[in-house]
């Protein structure tokens, strides 16, 4: 399997290994992370550079057209029995700007951020399934800085993982796996490395040493090298206050290695091409020439490689490396963990007093594929029957998410809250006891007034219908005067009531009351004659005042 295909494509098709090859472990590797606005993707390359053939377009085309919804990507490397795995989401510029435009000119601030957050959560969900397949994972930066955001994203998945973790078991219950496999939901604790790239605005000297320091005594680490130990310091210090990291590796969601190194710092590009190919070009004739053992196959091909790279190559590779340490490549870096994975002796990253052995499983390609399609369907596609229920109610778990990526959210609904007291306040001042709809529409603009100053985010809109229906409540509730007005253009003075059928008698007791309109206001009329005069109350239709009266 040359190229690169959709996960999904790969779960369903039926794919035959070499005989050779059917019984042998799998080691699965998967690339998630972050890119810049730069023109090729980090991450594709980096599966180039890994599996030394050019899988990915370095212009990132992908399979799934405009659509800004995350996707993995596999490509199985059968010689070296490694499987690696690629996440693309709204985290990557290319899939970044597709959702820009999905989005239309005139849709609301809230329905933008349900957008946004739409796609988080999606993200998270492909997250879980990374971490629930994967042996091995790499988090690629963009620059040489860690970004402290990823610890509340930890944060929330291992929150949604104890969530779902009920539901996972049921799904893979009757698979062929391991029971320590089934009981965690996963084939290890699996181990995150982490890439860096290092830009152009940092630049470092040749040989190694600081500007402060001398010159002449050459450091035993190069600058790359010591920057590598610094943010590994530094990622073990953040997780573990934040209790991401703790000491038994098979309660965590993911390990770090204790005593290998988990950061890798990518140099920056150099601006002299022809240089660089000459270096390259140079450095590999004095590789073959004094490259005289058998050519090798696989891990064992690489070993042999690796220890060929770190044996003195003549005068020139001495003048190169100096006093120093060589840094390795990044297959190097990588692959000292993958053949812990591919060995079966899996990874030892408890710490503290007592520490607990964590399960390990190599599995075969057809049981991981047996394993990984269920939890597919179950966490991403909700395509399955048979597991559409299971599929359902972890929909329903993901909004424990919102507590810990949603802050936009949760600040915006705190202010609305507080704004609604002040509102109702300022709708019910100076209020009569009742009063009419234009006075009701008068005072709710004033209350709106008062909202508009203290709300603020995305709650806005929502909890200004709350605030119109509180006060629509209380005005309907035993507060609303009679609209009617009589022949003489003056209201009711009764609060809302119904009219009495004929020969119906009043009934104040009623809800609402049913009587006669009345506005309090009366005036002298006399017969048709002359003759008599009498009192008569304001009339509200003309019966009353041409014909009831004169009866």
């Amino acid at each position: 399997m040359a190229p690169h295909v959709n996960l999904g494509a790969l779960l369903q098709a039926e794919f035959q290994e070499d005989v050779a090859h059917r019984e042998d472990g799998l080691c699965v590797v998967g690339i998630f992370g972050k890119s810049s606005t730069q023109t090729g993707p980090l991450k594709g390359s980096l599966i180039n550079t890994l599996a030394d053939k050019h899988i990915f377009s370095l212009f990132g085309e992908s399979e799934e057209g405009d659509s800004a919804d995350s996707h993995i990507e596999a490509f199985y490397d059968q010689e070296n029995r490694v499987l690696y795995l690629l996440l693309s989401s709204v985290c990557d510029s290319r899939q970044l700007l597709r959702a820009c435009r999905s989005l239309s000119a005139g849709i609301s601030h809230s329905d933008a951020h349900d957008f946004w957050k739409g796609l988080d959560r999606q993200h998270c969900l492909h997250l879980l399934y990374m971490f629930s397949v994967c042996h091995v994972l790499l988090l690629v930066h963009p620059s040489q800085t860690f970004d402290v955001t990823h610890d509340r994203l930890f944060r929330a998945l291992d929150a949604l993982r104890q969530k779902v973790l009920p539901l996972i078991r049921a799904a893979i219950k009757d698979c062929a796996v391991s029971k320590e496999w089934k009981l965690n939901c996963r084939p290890c604790p699996p181990r995150l490395l982490f890439v860096f790239q290092m830009t152009a605005t940092l630049k470092v000297s040749g040989n190694g040493s600081d500007s402060g320091g001398n010159p002449d005594k050459p450091k035993k680490h190069s600058p790359r090298r010591r920057l590598q130990h610094a943010l590994e310091d530094q990622i073990y210090r953040i997780f573990r206050k934040s209790r991401v990291l703790t000491n038994q590796s098979s309660n965590c969601l993911f390990t770090v290695p204790a005593n290998q190194a988990f950061v890798y710092v990518i140099p920056a590009a150099d601006k002299d091409p022809v240089g660089t190919l000459l270096g390259q070009l140079r450095s590999n004739c004095i590789l073959s020439e004094q490259d005289t053992t058998p050519v090798l196959s696989g891990p064992r091909r690489y070993q042999q490689m690796r220890r060929s790279a770190r044996q003195p190559s003549g005068e020139s590779t001495s003048m190169l490396m100096g006093s120093q340490l060589v840094d390795c490549s990044l297959k190097e870096f990588l692959w000292q963990h993958v053949e812990l994975v591919l060995t079966k002796k899996g990874f030892d990253d408890s710490v503290g007093r007592n520490p607990q052995p964590s399960h390990f499983e190599l599995p075969t390609y057809t049981k991981w594929v047996q394993v990984a399609s269920r939890l597919y369907q179950v966490l991403i596609t909700n395509t399955d029957e048979e597991l559409a229920e299971l599929a359902t109610k972890v929909q329903s778990q993901v909004k424990v998410l919102d507590g810990f990526l949603d802050a936009d959210t949760k600040f915006s609904e705190n202010r609305c809250q507080k704004a609604l007291p002040l509102a109702h306040s300022a709708y019910q001042s100076n209020l009569p006891h009742n009063y009419t709809t234009t006075v009701h529409k008068n005072q709710l603009a004033q209350a709106l007034r008062v909202y508009s100053q203290h709300a603020r985010g995305v709650a806005f809109q929502r909890y200004a219908l709350q605030l119109h229906e509180d006060c629509y409540k209380f005005w309907s509730n035993g507060h609303q005067l009679c609209e009617e007005r009589s022949l003489t253009d003056q209201h009711c003075v009764h609060k809302f009531h119904l009219l009495p059928q004929p020969g119906e008698k009043p009934d104040m007791d009623h809800n609402p009351p049913i009587m006669n309109h009345n506005s309090r206001g009366r005036s002298t009329s006399s017969c048709n004659c002359g003759r008599k005069q009498a009192p008569r109350e304001d009339p509200f239709d003309i019966q009353a005042a041409n014909y009831d009266f004169y009866q």
